[in-house]
């Protein structure tokens, strides 16, 4: 009963990423369709048929035709998530993380059911999938509101010593819907809609749904003492206290007040680790073409590798992460060591591949990777208090979302430029530098520490998040005994 009266944002996680997995692959495949048939106007035939040895020609013009796509593509989701995201922070931590949860999955909610509508609109080119889908999704925060209040939601209602493998649980919780989502995509795909896109993304949608209802009914609006009620703004002062300038210099203070114990550096590494690290991601649209042009891989055939390369981190993060972090004791920052290097060794794999086979073994190794993403918020959340961590996740979501504009531009330029030679394969150099780079960063913060604890001692906070008076003493003397460990 205990476990069950947890369960807080899990549930919200879960049928967020499976929706978005269950269309992963498809997803791709409806891109370089659209592409096809209409930016190209290449027959029908030829597009069935565009994997075969006689349409090599005209797979890789359409493949640059998506590449190029995805450049902008990426570029329209972020813009307004990065403006939202520093007011989100400050917002969520006053007003609570439910509100702009909610935000993020309507607008989700919103992307597949235009992308419903494109799929039955056969004359529009993949372009419009930009002007109706990306970006009226993106001006409600999307993934950045759904990851940061997820996470800001869970750090509020766990203590410092439940934090890391709560972060974890929720990590391998979305991490689950990852092999079941692509698996059943791939079944419903071929055998129940007939190769459907419509049909799929209308059942992605209605998994948001479902989403929404829960995250509106189950979870709190508010979860710390110090987050006030929205009922106190009305409709008009939603907007006024939401857009507030005051919560943009919160979060700049954030980056800006003095910390002790090298904290402040600690925190501008840590964000910048975040954005290298999650350079990886814009990676995922390029490998399913890197594979569709070296391999002629199909939907079937990339979704049952997806299946197994998430299964593959679902056991890693519920059975690795548990293992170094509680049995071992082995702190974060090692764990990051082992992830990012797990991350870089696998693109070896993937760049040398003569065939599937090592693909597999590349996903095999790259199981642990996942594992720093957690690690970094985890990270994160200790080094500030607890009136500061919504505006710490949020600027870790500024970063991880700000990152498409340069590495979306970075993966598209480098996999056009590789294309004819190698099948776009540079991308896994790229891929293998960031991750190597997160690696010399976070070996900073362990060397510095040395044997020193990376928190902050947990001090009660008054409304406004500043320490109260009655508690300041407490507050020197765990400083005080800090300095002498």
């Amino acid at each position: 009963m205990s476990i069950i009266r947890n369960i807080s944002v899990e549930p919200t996680m879960f049928l967020y990423m499976f929706a978005f997995m269950i269309t992963s692959v498809v997803e791709q495949n409806f891109f370089l369709q659209k592409a096809c048939r209409v930016n190209n106007k290449l027959s029908d035939d030829i597009c069935t048929n565009i994997h075969k040895k006689e349409n090599e020609d005209y797979k890789n013009q359409v493949l640059d035709t998506t590449a190029s796509f995805h450049q902008w593509e990426n570029i329209s989701a972020h813009v307004f998530p990065i403006i939202l995201a520093l007011f989100l922070g400050s917002f969520s931590d006053r007003r609570g993380r439910k509100l702009p949860l909610l935000m993020g999955l309507v607008g989700k909610f919103i992307y597949s059911t235009m992308i419903v509508v494109n799929a039955k609109m056969s004359t529009w080119p993949v372009e419009y999938i930009i002007y109706t889908a990306t970006l009226p999704s993106a001006i409600t925060g999307a993934d950045v509101a759904i990851f940061a209040s997820c996470f800001a939601y869970i750090s509020d209602i766990t203590t410092l010593q439940q934090r890391t493998i709560r972060v974890t649980i929720l990590d391998a919780v979305y991490l689950t819907a990852m092999p079941t989502g692509v698996a059943l995509g791939s079944y419903l795909f071929y055998n129940a809609f007939n190769e459907s896109y419509a049909d799929m993304f209308a059942v992605n949608a209605s998994l948001l749904l479902l989403a929404i209802i829960y995250t509106l009914f189950a979870l709190k609006w508010q979860t710390t003492p110090n987050q006030r009620s929205l009922r106190e703004l009305g409709c008009c002062g939603f907007w006024c206290d939401y857009f507030d300038r005051q919560h943009i210099k919160d979060s700049i203070t954030v980056l800006t007040k003095p910390r002790r114990g090298h904290r402040r550096i600690f925190l501008y590494i840590l964000l910048i680790s975040m954005a290298l690290y999650t350079f990886q991601r814009d990676e995922g649209n390029y490998f399913y073409m890197y594979t569709f042009g070296k391999f002629n891989w199909q939907v079937s055939s990339y979704s049952t590798f997806k299946t197994f390369k998430s299964a593959a981190f679902v056991i890693a993060m519920l059975l690795g992460v548990p293992l170094m972090n509680k049995f071992l004791g082995w702190r974060d920052t090692t764990i990051i060591f082992i992830g990012t290097w797990a991350h870089a060794i696998a693109r070896l794999f993937y760049y040398f591949a003569p065939g599937p086979t090592l693909l597999y073994v590349g996903a095999v190794v790259c199981s642990l990777g996942p594992i720093v993403g957690p690690m970094i918020r985890s990270m994160a959340s200790k080094i500030v208090p607890q009136s500061e961590r919504g505006k710490v996740f949020a600027l870790l979501s500024v970063c991880d979302n700000a990152v498409p504009f340069i590495s979306g531009v970075c993966y598209t330029q480098i996999y056009r430029a590789t294309l004819q030679s190698s099948h776009g394969d540079g991308i896994f150099l790229l891929t293998l530098a960031t991750q190597l780079l997160v690696f010399l960063l976070v070996l900073c913060i362990h060397l510095v520490l040395g044997g020193n604890s990376l928190a902050v001692p947990e001090v009660a906070e008054n409304e406004n998040g500043l320490i109260s008076n009655e508690n300041k003493q407490a507050q020197q003397g765990n400083n005080a005994q800090q300095e002498t460990h």
